[in-house]
């Protein structure tokens, strides 16, 4: 078999398989959260929001609830019912009580 028929071959089952993808995730949101803050933030992202009466809520809530970093060494996981997660951006740090259908936001 010449090297034409076997890049022919090659490309056309490429091809194949390319469109069968886009068919299967083409609609799809599909992520890749594979470090313990991304599932973190996913998690509390896909919740409903409920932030305490000092909080400063900030206009653009999800970009400025993105850039934060979760310390999880602070946070305080397994705990009763809801995990609280302590998350810091430019310097200011805020505890988020992540429970089943809420997320609350403790300054």
């Amino acid at each position: 078999m010449t090297f034409f028929k076997r890049l022919t071959y090659y490309l056309f089952g490429f091809t194949i398989g390319l469109f069968f993808l886009l068919i299967v995730f083409g609609g799809k949101k599909t992520q890749c959260n594979y470090s313990p803050s991304s599932r973190v933030k996913n998690d509390i992202l896909e919740k409903d929001w409920v932030f305490q009466n000092n909080i400063k809520i900030p206009s653009d809530t999800i970009n400025w609830f993105k850039k934060s970093k979760v310390i999880f060494r602070k946070s305080i996981i397994n705990a009763d019912s809801c995990d609280v997660y302590n998350f810091s951006y430019n310097s200011y740090f805020y505890f988020v009580k992540n429970c089943d259908n809420k997320a609350f936001f403790i300054k």
